[in-house]
């Protein structure tokens, strides 16, 4: 079955040339490929615009029938054939992969798999969406496979597959930001002290740095100069394969306090695999730990016995990194260096997502106001104030 791609073209006004009266018309054709590539026409000897216009019909309704094989295009077929291959040529990571694989097979596929791409329409992806959220998907689930399905179909634009795509910014649905927790200095103190003794310097690399878990898993000795004091995130590990960081940014030096120097010392005197491409943090195989493992049997049972709330998706190694820039946040203000530790290739990222303010520090915040109105009588002020509310109830 084929069908007709719209397109209303392009017709001159009349230009007077030596052959008598012209009119230049420009529409597209569909190549062999699917593709569309553009035309030009001068038409001669025509009695006047209409009869150009009737000549540009003509040629646009036997341009723009799609051909077969691409009518017949399949959403799934278009994702085996051009958007993986897409996605190899602009080297997404592996993480990256696996979760657009996960969102392929179980919700989008199902979806629109069978559907020919041409064939999608903004009303089939508006019931995608209800569906999913009465499912029981929250808000920011949705939204990403929203995303997904948009470069989805904005590469089938590209290839001029389809003109339009069906994906619409009211079908995204609006996600609150909810605020992350952080520890407290004293809560992450408490942490480190009830680590068993053999990830304790695992736990005080993530404390005292908020290096992603991965990137210190991912640690080898080579990468670790206690000599000056600095360790370099140049791979991070997933899934037991060694990969690129998260961003380019991610690639960095990390300059190492005093306590934390001592710390690596004394492990590396200790440890049995400490050669340049031996693993900073190994199992007795030498093998890096498994971070999850490490989440569920390390660290939830830490924060139950010290009674420390852990949000489901919210309490896992992620959760020092955030403490981290609030702690830097608090004690310096300088989100650069935040920026920089943390590894974000945007500070917008550090300021709205990483940094977190503390009550006490919204309290100082208070008074700052209060003593840039009543400056040296701030503390009497509050005495005064305290004394006419008595007076006025007496």
């Amino acid at each position: 079955m084929t069908r007709q791609s719209y397109q209303q073209g392009y017709i001159s006004e009349p230009i007077q040339t030596r052959q008598g009266m012209a009119f230049k018309i420009r529409y597209r054709v569909r190549t062999q490929s699917g593709k569309w590539q553009h035309r030009r026409e001068t038409l001669y000897g025509l009695p006047g615009r209409k009869a150009a216009r009737a000549v540009l019909e003509q040629r646009i309704q036997s341009a723009s029938t799609v051909l077969p094989e691409v009518s017949a295009l399949t959403t799934r077929g278009f994702v085996e054939n051009y958007w993986r291959p897409y996605l190899d040529r602009q080297r997404v990571k592996l993480s990256t992969r696996a979760t657009y694989e996960s969102a392929l097979k179980l919700h989008v596929l199902p979806a629109f798999g069978d559907s020919p791409l041409r064939d999608v329409i903004p009303l089939q992806v508006e019931n995608f969406v209800q569906t999913k959220l009465k499912s029981g998907l929250s808000s920011k689930t949705a939204r990403n496979l929203l995303v997904l399905l948009q470069g989805i179909f904005s590469l089938a634009m590209d290839n001029d597959l389809i003109e339009k795509s069906p994906i619409r910014e009211r079908h995204k649905p609006t996600v609150e930001r909810v605020e992350k927790p952080v520890w407290s200095p004293k809560q992450v103190k408490q942490i480190l002290e009830n680590a068993p003794e053999r990830y304790g310097v695992f736990f005080q690399v993530l404390a005292l740095t908020g290096v992603r878990a991965g990137e210190i898993l991912g640690l080898q000795w080579k990468h670790v100069d206690l000599a000056k004091e600095q360790m370099q995130i140049e791979q991070s590990l997933w899934r037991g394969q060694l990969i690129a960081p998260k961003t380019k940014g991610s690639i960095r030096t990390i300059n190492l306090g005093a306590v934390l120097v001592s710390a690596l010392k004394r492990h590396r005197e200790t440890a049995e695999w400490k050669k340049p491409n031996d693993f900073v943090f190994s199992k007795k195989d030498g093998f890096p730990f498994n971070p999850d493992v490490l989440r569920k049997d390390v660290l939830y049972p830490i924060l139950d016995r010290l009674g420390i709330p852990r949000p489901s998706g919210a309490s896992g190694f992620h959760a020092f990194r955030h403490s981290v820039g609030s702690f830097i946040n608090a004690q310096t203000g300088n989100l650069k260096l935040a920026q920089n530790l943390l590894g974000h290739s945007t500070i917008s990222m550090t300021a709205n997502v990483y940094t977190h303010v503390s009550r006490e520090s919204e309290r100082e915040a208070a008074q700052a106001v209060e003593r840039a109105i009543y400056g040296d009588l701030f503390p009497i002020c509050s005495q005064v104030g305290n004394g006419n509310k008595s007076a006025a109830a007496n």
